[in-house]
């Protein structure tokens, strides 16, 4: 039987209608689903090139926490990024992936600024350090020769091997080796700066700087009436005074011994000794393998006193003795070569000197007369340079 006025039965209604209510929404589904954008196929190389291109500035080293925070977000991106890409219904969307990606690209531009910025002011840094120490090696070097540095020349080009590698890797833009080269010049200069510091401090010795002066003045006063002669010698400024009637009369550069700036401990030690002499033999072309020269008393009952003072605190090898043999003697014109503890001057200079000085005449030779001196400037800039270092 069938209703009147519909040519189909009434059974068949519900199925037309479900279908056609299934129909719309598969229609809507796919309308949605063509409407959700789609992830890039591939992870953006933008951000793996800033990635390669941070870790090649050295950020490792110069930056490690900040870049380790950048590189697992980096992961992190990359992790979800392949997680959405392979989801029919992805829980992230292309907008968040897209303003992270943004953000990680601005953070990772600012860690290579600041990753460029730390390595610039980083070779700055060391290159100073370099030119310092650079520096007071130079001072360490130029003192070789006038204090006893003998042991220590290897030292000083082994440092000199280390300044120079460490400057070249940082021309080279190699700045993670350049510290440790530093450290090890650094320490190889210590120990020769602490020595050197112990053989120098006495010339900024106020005592000392008053017991120099007063043997030059209580030996040169008696000659104001006398009119004798005086002979001084001073060692900071290597430089040889002559005297009479209190007056200087003439002035001369001298050398001195090869350790010539400390005070005679022993023989063999190079150094010119200290104190008041007197001339005791003049001796003229063929008495002597020099030009000419003046053989002074060293040593004097009072440095003979000094030195065995000096073995009984062990400051002297045992088999070593006083020395003596010191003299002022001549060398050729232009000549500068260090003595083994004599004072020498051009023979031209002691032509003069030779008819003028008698025998017995006095000879002081002192450290310094100024506490402003070659010795203590020195002493100052490698005490200064040691402190800062330290601190």
């Amino acid at each position: 039987m069938t209703e009147q006025g519909s040519g189909r039965p009434l059974a068949k209604r519900p199925s037309y209608w479900l279908a056609t209510g299934t129909l719309f929404l598969f229609l809507a589904f796919l309308f949605a689903w063509w409407r959700i954008p789609t992830f890039p196929p591939v992870f953006p190389t933008p951000i793996e090139q800033l990635d390669r291109q941070i870790h090649a500035a050295g950020v490792t080293n110069l930056l490690p926490q900040q870049y380790a925070v950048f590189h697992q977000q980096v992961s992190d991106l990359r992790h979800h990024w392949r997680l959405a890409a392979n989801q029919w219904w992805p829980s992230w969307t292309l907008q968040e992936f897209t303003e992270s990606y943004q953000q990680l690209m601005t953070s990772g531009a600012a860690l290579l600024t600041a990753t460029q910025h730390k390595k610039t002011t980083l070779h700055s840094h060391l290159k100073n350090l370099l030119d310092a120490e650079q520096a007071q090696l130079t001072r360490l070097r130029n003192l070789n020769g006038l204090f006893d540095l003998r042991g220590k020349r290897t030292a000083l080009s082994r440092a000199q091997s280390f300044l120079t590698q460490g400057a070249s890797l940082l021309t080279q833009a190699r700045v993670d080796q350049v510290p440790h080269l530093l450290q090890q010049a650094q320490n190889t200069m210590r120990p020769i700066e602490t020595l050197l510091i112990q053989q120098m401090s006495r010339y900024s010795d106020k005592h000392n700087i008053a017991k120099w002066n007063r043997w030059v003045t209580d030996t040169i006063e008696p000659t104001r009436r006398s009119g004798d002669l005086v002979m001084v010698v001073i060692k900071a400024s290597q430089e040889f005074r002559l005297y009479q009637k209190g007056l200087l009369r003439q002035s001369f550069s001298a050398d001195l011994g090869f350790s010539g700036l400390q005070d005679k401990l022993h023989e063999g030690d190079g150094a010119t000794p200290e104190g008041i002499f007197r001339i005791i033999q003049k001796k003229g072309k063929g008495e002597t393998k020099f030009y000419k020269a003046f053989m002074l008393d060293f040593p004097t009952t009072l440095h003979q006193r000094q030195f065995r003072a000096a073995k009984a605190q062990g400051l002297i090898p045992a088999h070593r003795g006083i020395g003596g043999f010191i003299e002022i003697h001549g060398q050729p014109s232009g000549q500068s070569d260090p003595t083994n503890g004599c004072v020498a001057l051009e023979n031209s200079i002691m032509d003069t000197l030779f008819p003028l000085v008698p025998l017995r005449t006095p000879v002081v030779i002192v450290g310094a007369l100024d506490p402003i001196n070659f010795v203590s400037r020195a002493l100052s800039l490698i005490q200064s340079h040691h402190a800062q270092r330290n601190a």
